[in-house]
């Protein structure tokens, strides 16, 4: 539909799918689903993009233009949900080739990147973070495929948005109870150009994030193998010492044991040196 100089609308393009149309969803593409798969078609046209067999239980599209130039989309089946990338260029490659598409559509139109075993009952995109709540009744959100639970929900509530202006996720239950939960933008992005390998653009992030959430991004560096970073960003001394006795960091290791004289850090210490022939070290340790 389009309006006219009138300002009546007026019918431009028309889909008439082949299938009963249980649910409709919007986004950078129309999505219409069916019992067993779902379609997606482009707007301007109408054509189909591409099937994908799957039961659907929610469809959630984000179209992004600020740090990306692609489009992520979540669907949610009975037991999982799926991430994929919409490969735009792929497909404006195909249209424009004049190729045919089958009743499938264009084959590389849509690219899986995670499978992550929940079931979502409300989610929503915040730039490339999935923020959803599940079957248990956990708000999370899901940022390259590494989910992190932000809280644990006393009650069933659903998701009606994110303010970044306020850095909040609200969220309303049956009685029309809204709850706002604090979710920072800038943890987001940080994580995001991680996941990007952008570290250059991640370091300039880091120090906007308060200091008190840098334990929990010193996890998220070390899920994903980079323990020297995770190293240099963590706070809590256990935690720091853990990371440095992982990389073999002696002198690191050795500072952090001074501070906090325990005992059992003395030992995994002299362990760790022996381990690694550096005997010489025995006389410096004290228990």
């Amino acid at each position: 539909m389009e309006f006219n100089g009138g300002g009546i609308l007026q019918e431009k393009k028309n889909i008439r799918p082949t299938f009963s149309a249980e649910h409709i969803y919007g986004g950078a593409l129309l999505a219409i689903c069916s019992n067993d798969f779902i379609c997606f078609y482009d707007w301007a046209e109408c054509r189909l993009i591409r099937r994908i067999d799957v039961n659907v239980k929610a469809c959630s599209q984000k179209a992004y233009f600020t740090i990306t130039s692609g489009d992520l989309v979540a669907i949610a089946s009975d037991s999982s949900f799926y991430i994929l990338k919409y490969n735009r260029d792929t497909v404006v490659s195909h249209f424009n080739s004049g190729m045919p598409s089958d009743e499938q559509g264009v084959e590389d139109a849509f690219e899986l990147l995670h499978e992550i075993n929940e079931r979502v009952r409300t989610g929503i995109w915040v730039g490339d973070c999935f923020i959803y709540n599940n079957s248990s009744w956990r708000l999370n959100y899901c940022v390259g495929g590494e989910v992190t639970t932000m809280f644990h929900l006393d009650r069933p509530m659903y998701l009606l948005g994110y303010l970044a202006s306020q850095s909040r996720v609200y969220l309303i239950d049956k009685e029309f109870n809204v709850m706002g939960y604090t979710l920072l933008l800038n943890l987001i992005e940080y994580k995001t150009l991680v996941m990007r390998g952008d570290f250059q653009r991640a370091s300039e992030i880091l120090p906007l994030i308060p200091q008190e959430h840098y334990n929990s991004v010193a996890r998220f560096l070390e899920a994903r193998g980079m323990l020297e970073d995770a190293l240099e960003v963590a706070t809590d001394p256990d935690y720091r010492f853990d990371l440095a006795i992982q990389l073999g960091r002696l002198g690191t290791a050795k500072e952090i044991a001074s501070e906090v004289q325990s005992e059992t850090k003395w030992k995994q210490l002299g362990e760790l040196a022996m381990s690694n022939g550096k005997v010489f070290w025995l006389p410096l340790i004290v228990y």
